[in-house]
């Protein structure tokens, strides 16, 4: 099933489609806790860490949690920096034996800014959006959801792989508050990673271009 949401991009547009995330990963812990899958998790691509499905991520965290679910993002811009760490804490919460380089990446290659952002949830739920090259606040507002739709989870599965493995390190800087301690398995303290070589078929990606 494919619901299509779309209309002006007002505080109202915005505020309504948190609320259509947050109802998805609602729906995602129900079904989890009723057939007890193992490990469920979520995959992100985004534009960055203000964008709706991180947004919703943080808010759902204890939730999420309880229903044992692991989450991992690719985020093309940094900023704002305050939700990067918010984000960032959320996916160590539900991670919390997983090392940085596990949970989140970075795609500065200007080249990965044509893939669409991009959620899945399990096995047969993902969500698709605007490009995130796109500016937030004049991006196409055609939001895409697919429930109960484990062909378009899968290639949504595979875009995020591809495109994971051509997305860098987060400097730890940018994930750890100053005075924050620094986690388990989190990056040392070096200089920024170089951008990540593109593979030649990186425009053949499922679902990384619309």
């Amino acid at each position: 099933m494919r619901l299509v949401v779309g209309s002006e991009l007002t505080n109202e547009f915005k505020q309504a489609e948190l609320d259509r995330h947050l109802d998805a990963l609602s729906g995602f812990v129900e079904r989890a806790r009723e057939t007890g899958a193992r490990a469920p998790s979520c995959t992100m691509i985004l534009r960055s860490a203000g964008s709706t499905p991180a947004q919703a991520l943080i808010a759902m965290k204890d939730a999420l949690a309880d229903a044992g679910v692991q989450a991992s993002a690719i985020l093309a811009h940094l900023e704002p920096q305050d939700e990067l760490r918010q984000l960032f804490d959320t996916l160590s919460a539900l991670s919390p034996d997983a090392p940085a380089t596990a949970l989140i990446r970075w795609a500065r290659n200007p080249r990965l800014l044509d893939a669409h952002e991009q959620l899945t949830c399990g096995t047969d739920m993902c969500w698709s959006g605007d490009a995130m090259r796109r500016d937030a606040d004049k991006r196409n507002p055609l939001v895409l959801f697919h429930m109960d739709a484990p062909d378009a989870a899968f290639l949504a599965q595979r875009a995020f792989t591809a495109l994971w493995g051509a997305s860098t390190q987060v400097p730890e800087r940018h994930l750890l508050a100053r005075t924050g301690a620094k986690p388990s398995g989190a990056y040392e303290r070096t200089a920024d990673a170089p951008i990540t070589a593109l593979r030649p078929h990186v425009q053949g990606w499922p679902l990384v271009r619309h």
